[in-house]
């Protein structure tokens, strides 16, 4: 009876089990379907794409420096996409020789003088520029440094500087020339929230003929130069 049961063990243990290989190496292994109750596949992807906001469209204010003092503006933009920005801007600001100092007292109105001075000058400039994007993928959209450019029309007006300031705009002459800028700066902030941008440009407004007297005897004959510019947007 042992001897029986010893043989039956042996016999059922060399049945082939599913999935393993057969009791001879001449038959047919048993191949086990994939199981595929728990696969999933998302009808979208997963992760999407990273995307970089190009900026916004909107409009600020800027303040002006340069040699000839403070100066403001107004500017809109319009994104192309994430490296183009378009520009409208229009700016005030003084303009006279680098040696200009009140030095000079007038008893009589008891104002300090500018000796030699016959005119005050402002310059009006409009321009349409573009703004490109640098270092788009090595920076974080919070700092965002950039070139521009533009040209357009300069309003340059002359007031007579023997008169008080709000009473020579009654005798002020103007004239209209043509400029441009070119410049660098850096913008700080989320592309899609109110941002500051802080820029160097360079300002060619030539004047032309025999320029325009700010000091008697000292025409200027280009107007502009290196500006400072702070702007914020809104």
């Amino acid at each position: 009876m042992l001897a029986l049961l010893l043989v039956a063990g042996v016999v059922w243990a060399q049945q082939p089990v599913p999935g393993s290989s057969a009791i001879s190496p001449t038959e047919p292994r048993e191949t086990v379907p994939v199981d595929t109750v728990f696969v999933f596949q998302s009808p979208r992807p997963l992760v999407g794409p990273t995307t970089r906001a190009s900026g916004r469209a909107g409009a600020g204010l800027e303040i002006l420096f340069s040699q000839s003092g403070f100066g403001a503006g107004f500017f809109y933009q319009l994104p192309f996409d994430d490296l183009w920005t378009g520009l409208l801007e229009l700016g005030i600001s003084g303009a006279r020789n680098s040696s200009e100092i009140e030095s000079l007292y007038d008893p009589v109105t008891g104002r300090l003088l500018v000796p030699g001075k016959i005119n005050r000058l402002f310059i009006f400039p409009l321009t349409f520029g573009v703004r490109y994007r640098l270092f788009r993928d090595e920076l974080s959209e919070s700092l965002r440094p950039f070139l521009c450019g533009g040209i357009g029309p300069t309003f340059v007006v002359s007031t007579p500087y023997e008169y008080e300031f709000f009473q020579s705009w009654g005798y002020a002459r103007g004239y209209l020339r043509f400029g441009s800028f070119i410049g660098a700066g850096l913008i700080v902030g989320p592309s899609q929230k109110s941002d500051a941008a802080l820029a160097v440009r360079y300002y060619y407004i030539p004047f032309g003929g025999n320029g325009l007297e700010s000091i008697q005897g000292q025409p200027i004959k280009t107007f502009g130069g290196v500006f400072l510019t702070f702007s914020v947007g809104f």
